[in-house]
């Protein structure tokens, strides 16, 4: 484990910021996740839905955490403006990807765990812990030396356990692990997947009826969605994200772009 010790106070919020970008404010620490604040991926039919609520440089976060290498989630665009003020930040990163943050100024730290369904190494900033667990991005990928690809993160301040997901599917005894943590809010893709998208490339996740499903089954108090709202072809309705919590009894509550809850 990595310790950067400090000792404050801390408060919880989380600000949604498109995609699987969310800002989490942690008493005076601020971390981002797969920071997607560009136009990077957009398709000349289908452009973004709305503008970057804000950039990196206009929230300085202390930590960025990356799940994996995919441009909308590792979105060199938005990262390299910000490296280049030069302003000390940690950027979280599955070990495969470590060197693509170095290589565009970042300072890297290695995350891995190398048991799935089980969580990792850690990694703490004040009174802020990041931990790591294999993420199953459609299937588990490891690289030549067995680390995984793709990565979700569990985030602890204050008593408080926020499970962000990523871009993930369910595996074998996943379930029973994020249970086991009793995450009191969940960060999770609702985008889901299908024969068309894969045809193009697009790796699906998590459809809203999984997600509500392994929210409500995990105990969470509050399930934000992600990944639904940024692009026509590659979203979920809110409709099908209220049907699928509503099924489910997921505590659910969608976030506008820019829009803050307190947890």
């Amino acid at each position: 484990m990595i310790i950067i010790s400090s000792m404050m106070e801390v408060s919880m919020k989380i600000t949604y910021l498109g995609q699987m970008c969310y800002l989490i404010e942690a008493g005076s620490l601020k971390l981002v996740t797969d920071p997607y604040l560009s136009s990077s991926v957009d398709r000349p039919d289908s452009p973004r839905k709305y503008p970057p609520p804000m950039t990196l440089s206009d929230i300085m976060p202390d930590a960025i955490l990356i799940s994996h290498p995919h441009g909308d989630h590792l979105d060199k665009t938005s990262l390299i403006p910000f490296y280049r003020m030069r302003r000390r930040s940690f950027t979280l990163v599955p070990a495969p990807s470590a060197d693509t943050i170095r290589e565009i100024g970042g300072e890297a730290v290695e995350m891995s765990a190398p048991e799935p369904a089980k969580l990792g190494e850690s990694w703490r900033l004040g009174n802020v812990t990041v931990t790591a667990m294999p993420c199953a991005h459609t299937e588990l990928h490891r690289d030549e030396d067995g680390c995984y690809r793709e990565l979700s993160y569990l985030i602890e301040a204050e008593g408080k356990k926020i499970f962000f997901g990523g871009d993930m599917s369910m595996y074998d005894g996943l379930l029973e692990a994020i249970a086991a943590i009793s995450p009191d809010v969940m960060l999770l893709p609702v985008n889901g997947r299908d024969w068309f998208r894969t045809s193009q490339n697009i790796i699906g996740n998590l459809d809203s009826n999984e997600a509500a499903e392994l929210a409500a089954r995990s105990g969470t108090k509050l399930f934000i969605p992600g990944h639904h709202d940024l692009y026509d072809f590659n979203g979920c309705p809110d409709e099908w994200i209220e049907f699928s919590a509503n099924k489910f009894g997921a505590p659910l509550r969608i976030l506008k772009p820019g829009e803050t809850a307190e947890v």
